[in-house]
């Protein structure tokens, strides 16, 4: 049985890190990294901008997100 979280989800992230994974950044937030998704789940990637299409290697997965690096 999966532990629940603080805010109820019992779902595991969809990505693993040490993966790569090919994405398009839907926006930047206010810290100035990209947004993708991966069946739905946010990856950040640091220095990306609006419209790029990456491959993306994921360097930390957490509860709710994950930190990618752009293979450029």
């Amino acid at each position: 049985m999966t532990k629940r979280g603080k805010r109820g989800s019992s779902k595991r992230a969809p990505v693993k890190e040490n993966e790569i994974y090919h994405v398009t950044i839907e926006s930047v937030n206010q810290r100035g990294q990209g947004v993708a998704r991966i069946k739905g789940f946010v990856v950040l990637i640091p220095g990306a901008m609006t419209g790029e299409r990456l491959r993306v290697k994921i360097v930390s997965v957490r509860p709710r997100f994950a930190i990618g690096e752009a293979l450029r």
